[in-house]
């Protein structure tokens, strides 16, 4: 081995070239002048303020910049929103209300706002049969009239109730997030409508299937009970997932409304005609039950109805043969036909089952009070004339005992003089010894007009006691009418 060193001196240095590249720095050596060391010294003095002014610009850009990203998190919360607060991913704060609201800015955390206000959406296909964009513009009658008899399940949407029997209809849910937290843990925004509207169309497919097609056709939007509430229900059931309420959208249904509901389109008119002749049936009953109250109350006023039931009670008595019941029954309907108070109970009738029958005094009203009242004015007339005519006959005893050719005679003259002052009556003297006359007779003028005069004023007589009549069977109705809704 050698001692010698390998050469390690560059070749530059070896070979000097002549034409170097001139210097961009040239120092100062001492025998630069005092004059030039002193505009150097103040020039590097410019260039370290202009330094130090520029490192104070961007601090206190920098200090801006990081004072204005830890504000970035203050947002607002509108009315109708909630907001969340999270700081690196995890829930801290829930349910904050509408003002506002810090957070730390991303990726720290961040404020997520959520609308809780009411939304809507519809479901038009999912339970009706396949229609163009001209037939969606038609009311259900209209496309009714124009619908092909057959369905065909895969393009034409229906539903199936519990009698087996095919139905349609379109629905309308309105709903609101009610809790932001479970929202934003468990939906995604981009599904949500889609998880809301298979909710519901599963709960649409149960409700109608505990029911029939009757109770489909008469379905009214919004009653209690109805097939829509029963799917509501049934939707907010599965919303809420009972099983595991940690994984719960945090939706709640505000209303479902079942709009349109109908048979097969193609039976539509079948069916419409059904309920249009129950609907006549419901309304004849009513006329028919309202026309009954009213001649009851006509005829009876408020006591009708006592009235019924113990003529009621009167022939169940009569047709067992129960005479002391049937006369204790016939009793009290006189009384309750003459205004007194009766109290029936189940000792009189025998009936066990029965009620106690109260009816208070002066119920009875209408036709029957005043039948009774005419009936007890002819009674009383006809026992005066009876009793004047038995005066007269114990007055004139006496004197056909004594004179009877006398009493005859007188009262003879009178009953012929009482015939001739009739005004219908015209007497006509004829000679004595006349043998034949031939009279050709007609009607008096003067008596024929005031024979007519006489029957216009009865007529219209008993037309004012008729108009009365009703009058006062009307006074009758209204009145036991207000009793009656009272």
């Amino acid at each position: 081995m050698s001692d010698e060193r390998p050469d390690t001196t560059p070749a530059d240095a070896k070979d000097p070239v002549v034409n170097s590249r001139p210097s961009s720095v040239t120092l100062r050596n001492d025998s630069d002048t005092g004059e030039d060391a002193m505009l150097m010294d103040r020039a590097n003095r410019s260039a370290l303020a202009a330094l130090n002014t520029a490192y104070g610009i961007l601090g206190v850009i920098m200090l801006g910049l990081v004072v204005l990203f830890l504000f970035s998190g203050f947002q607002s919360v509108d009315e109708g929103e909630r907001a969340v607060r999270l700081r690196f991913g995890a829930i801290v704060d829930r349910d904050l209300g509408s003002g506002f609201a810090l957070a730390w800015p991303p990726p720290i955390g961040d404020l997520v706002k959520v609308e809780v206000g009411q939304q809507q959406f519809a479901i038009d296909d999912a339970f009706f049969p396949r229609l163009t964009d001209r037939q969606r513009r038609n009311t259900i009658e209209q496309i009714a009239s124009s619908f092909r008899n057959t369905l065909n399940p895969a393009e034409d949407g229906s539903l199936i109730t519990g009698d087996l029997n095919v139905a349609h209809a379109r629905v309308e849910v309105s709903y609101q997030r009610t809790s932001p937290t479970d929202w934003l843990t468990n939906i995604d925004e981009r599904d949500e409508r889609e998880l809301l509207r298979l909710t519901v169309e599963r709960a649409m497919v149960r409700a109608i299937a505990e029911v029939g097609i009757d109770d489909v056709v008469k379905m009214t939007p919004g009653s209690e009970g109805s097939v829509a509430r029963r799917a509501e229900a049934i939707a907010q059931e599965i919303l809420d997932l009972p099983d595991d309420p940690s994984i719960s959208m945090g939706i709640d249904i505000v209303r479902l409304d079942v709009n349109d509901p109908s048979p097969p389109l193609g039976l539509f008119d079948d069916f419409g005609a059904v309920t249009k002749a129950t609907v006549n049936a419901a309304a004849e009953r009513e006329r028919a039950e309202q026309d009954a109250r009213t001649q009851l109350n006509r005829l009876a006023g408020g006591a009708a109805q006592p009235l019924i039931e113990l003529i009621g009670r009167y022939e169940r008595a009569t047709d067992l043969g129960d005479t002391d019941a049937a006369d204790a029954l016939f009793a009290a309907i006189d009384s309750v036909m003459l205004g007194e108070a009766v109290t029936v109970s189940s000792e009189i009738d025998g009936l066990e089952d029965a009620e106690t029958l109260v009816v208070p005094a002066s119920t009875v009203s209408g036709q029957i009070t005043v039948d009774l009242g005419e009936a007890q004015t002819f009674a009383n007339s006809a026992r005066d004339a009876a009793l004047a005519d038995l005066v007269t006959f114990r007055a004139k005893l006496p004197q056909y005992r004594s004179s009877p050719e006398v009493l005859i005679y007188t009262e003879w003259a009178r009953a012929f003089g009482d015939f001739l002052q009739n005004e219908a009556v015209q007497a006509m003297l004829i000679p004595e010894g006349t043998d034949m006359v031939d009279l050709e007779l007609n009607r008096d003028p003067a008596i024929q007009r005031e024979l007519e005069r006489e029957l216009n004023r009865i007529r219209l007589q008993d037309a004012a006691r008729e108009r009365e009549e009703r009058i006062r069977n009307e006074q009758t109705r209204l009145r036991d009418d207000a009793v009656f809704v009272e």
